[in-house]
């Protein structure tokens, strides 16, 4: 299609965005700055709009999220379930959310 590009990272969709007149791109909540502003989302033909945030991801008003995961080889949970559990934690739900991740 004319007029699509796909890039290699996010700093570059941002990038490009802030830079482009009605550019139009991907990220996650956690990359928004300053220089590309969120698009709402209509599920009532423009009579209302949902606001792309935190609150409204979490209770899937806004649709457009996706989860993040963690893959690990089976035979590789010993050494890895200390981190998973500290990622779980308080502490480590505190640090997701500090990097602009939505916390479980």
């Amino acid at each position: 299609m004319n007029g699509i590009m796909s890039m290699p990272a996010t700093g570059a969709i941002i990038q490009s965005i802030s830079q482009t007149k009605g550019a139009i791109g991907y990220v996650g909540l956690a990359y928004l700055n300053k220089d590309v502003k969120a698009v709402r989302v209509s599920y009532d033909k423009g009579a209302t709009f949902v606001e792309p945030s935190v609150v409204n991801a979490k209770n899937e008003t806004y649709p457009i999220v996706r989860p993040l995961y963690y893959y690990y080889e089976i035979k590789a949970e010993k050494k890895v379930k200390p981190f998973i559990d500290y990622v779980l934690s308080e502490e480590g739900q505190k640090i997701v959310t500090e990097i602009g991740f939505i916390e479980l």
